[in-house]
């Protein structure tokens, strides 16, 4: 079979399909990118200089007995069971998974699109700025549309940290989203915890405005037709779909599949993460999906497989308070927040190399926590 990415989603259903279906399923793996870039740990990177986490996808691959092939899929022809590579390669497969993401556009002409970490470099320049007390005012703003705004709240939170520990002279620091609440996503308990550690950094919110475009005095036109100055605008990215031939996809070119990650009308294809159309993009989310995937094709092969129910958990860990918090929720299948199952838990033992981690995969977090990333200077994402 062929799996067909390179981030969080397409190494859960590898490691997933070698725990439920070790000899039964020969698996290729197809990433255009030969690392898996951490890309949730870029907000921290940003502040404590620390090396971009990367993990090589040859060495993963090998290790759990899959092989590796650096391409990039163009498209799938269902019909004859191939897929079509970047290099006109053609490659066939029994079953396959795809997991290539999702693509990251700018929304907010005229601001600095934060998207993982190629703008590291661009928030540390910012923050030394911030430091001459050259900066007055930053907005970080999240756009209208499908996007995962947790980021910009590290972002914001741990920059107004920063103007803390200077005694906050002459910074003001402004998160400015469509949501009516910060992080709503998560539900109502949570977005008052979140708006509290806004608040306590000193972080304005302004909500229910979507952020249009930045004028050439910098300031930040609002959908209202209002404006906020700034000195800085900093946004995250809109996502669409991958453009894969061959797949049906919504009008923003998101692949339609059904509760179990079945690409919808595509024999034995299957999809799973921020390229599928489930509403909110996540990393825990998008491996949740693919243990679903390698579930039903280790049933497929003769594994004997344990029956779980499809469910959304999200989970996420936030940072830039005085101490890291874990949010969590569950999710229904248009993605609202049900408030039956939601968590909160604060963190204050951070000895533990799980309270790390951003990402939380059933088989992925525990691997990668043994696992040595490479040194990249600029890693390929």
């Amino acid at each position: 079979m062929l799996i067909a990415g390179g981030g969080f989603a397409a190494l859960e259903a590898l490691l997933a399909l070698r725990a439920l279906a070790p000899e039964r399923v020969r698996v290729t793996l197809l990433s255009a990118s030969p690392v898996l870039a951490y890309k949730p740990a870029a907000t921290t990177e940003a502040f404590d200089e620390a090396p971009p986490l990367t993990y090589d996808l040859e060495t993963i691959a090998a290790d759990v007995g899959a092989s590796f092939r650096c391409d990039r899929l163009e498209a799938v022809a269902s019909q004859h069971h191939k897929v079509r590579l970047a290099s006109f390669a053609y490659v066939g497969y029994d079953a396959l998974v795809l997991a290539v993401g999702a693509r990251a556009a700018s929304a907010i002409p005229g601001a600095l699109t934060f998207r993982d970490q190629r703008e590291v470099h661009h928030i540390r320049q910012l923050t030394s700025e911030l430091d001459a007390g050259r900066l007055g005012r930053i907005v970080f703003a999240v756009p209208p549309g499908c996007s995962w705004p947790l980021p910009l709240y590290e972002l914001a939170l741990l920059t107004a940290a920063r103007l803390q520990e200077r005694d906050g002279d002459g910074g003001e620091i402004v998160l400015v989203s469509p949501e009516l609440a910060p992080l709503e996503v998560f539900g109502a308990q949570v977005s008052r915890l979140v708006g509290d550690l806004l608040s306590d950094r000193g972080v304005r919110f302004v909500g229910d405005t979507a952020p249009q475009r930045v004028q050439r005095d910098g300031a930040l036109v609002l959908g209202s037709g209002k404006t906020i100055d700034a000195d800085c605008v900093l946004a995250t990215p809109v996502l669409r779909g991958p453009r894969i031939t061959g797949l049906p996809t919504d009008r923003w070119d998101f692949v339609t599949t059904d509760g179990l990650g079945a690409v919808i009308g595509l024999p034995d294809v299957y999809a799973a993460g921020d390229m599928t159309s489930f509403p909110i993009k996540q990393g825990g989310l998008a491996a949740q999906q693919a243990d679903l995937i390698a579930q039903c094709i280790a049933a497929k092969h003769g594994a004997v497989v344990m029956k779980t129910r499809v469910q959304h958990v999200l989970r996420a860990r936030l940072v830039g308070g005085a101490h890291p918090v874990f949010l969590r929720t569950e999710l229904d299948e248009l993605g609202q927040a049900t408030a039956a199952t939601l968590q909160l838990e604060r963190v204050r033992d951070e000895g533990t190399a799980a309270l790390a981690e951003k990402v939380f995969g059933r088989y992925l977090t525990p691997y990668l926590q043994t696992r040595e990333p490479v040194l990249s200077a600029s890693p390929e994402v």
